[in-house]
């Protein structure tokens, strides 16, 4: 859905329009979920997450006029949920270091999509490559790559500033140049550059 057209039917959403809300929902629900299961994992705990985030903004709607973009509101109020949630989740197994650590972010097989038989072995060692990265590192390539998101937008989700966000995406190529050979390096950008493409 492009922003002025999430826009529109936000609006629709806020003035009680049953229509626009189940089309946001529609719209936005498997980005957020695969958001979701990167940060936690747990497929039932972020299905109702989101379940209750969008039962929340419904009864919310009217305090929700001044948002001027839906879809970073609702992956902020889906982290911070899940965030919220994990901590509770830990603290009654005691798991403090877990508390203090957030979010562990994995990627798997299916982020990188590769059909070419030969590039298998590239691709094990592209998924084995980004799960070096720092779990923040990890959080804004996904963000960026993965579900389209503008720095700015990243910056707002993540609570840290704009260089924050290009610090993090700077180290994070780096790191991948210096444990990945050329070959891969290429597949990396080709697999981000389709990316963004199709996200665009």
């Amino acid at each position: 859905m492009k922003s002025a057209d999430t826009c529109e039917v936000w609006n629709r959403f806020v003035s009680g329009d049953h229509t626009a809300y189940r089309n946001l929902f529609t719209s936005y629900y498997r980005g957020l979920y695969g958001y979701g299961m990167k940060l936690c994992s747990d497929s039932v705990l972020v299905e109702d997450s989101i379940q209750n985030l969008f039962i929340t903004v419904w009864e919310r709607r009217d305090e929700l006029h001044h948002i001027e973009s839906p879809k970073v509101y609702l992956y902020v109020s889906l982290r911070r949920n899940l965030l919220k949630a994990k901590k509770k989740y830990d603290k009654e197994r005691s798991n403090n270091e877990e508390i203090r650590d957030g979010f562990s972010i994995i990627f798997g097989a299916e982020e990188i999509m590769i059909r070419d038989e030969e590039k298998l072995q590239q691709k094990a060692e592209l998924q084995h490559a980004l799960n070096q990265l720092s779990n923040q590192q990890k959080e804004v390539l996904y963000l960026h790559y993965y579900n389209g998101m503008s720095y700015g937008e990243i910056e707002e989700i993540l609570s840290i500033n704009r260089q924050s966000v290009r610090n993090h995406m700077y180290r994070a190529i780096q790191t991948l140049r210096t444990v990945l050979d050329l070959d891969i390096m290429r597949l990396v950008i080709s697999l981000m550059i389709g990316i963004l493409l199709f996200t665009a």
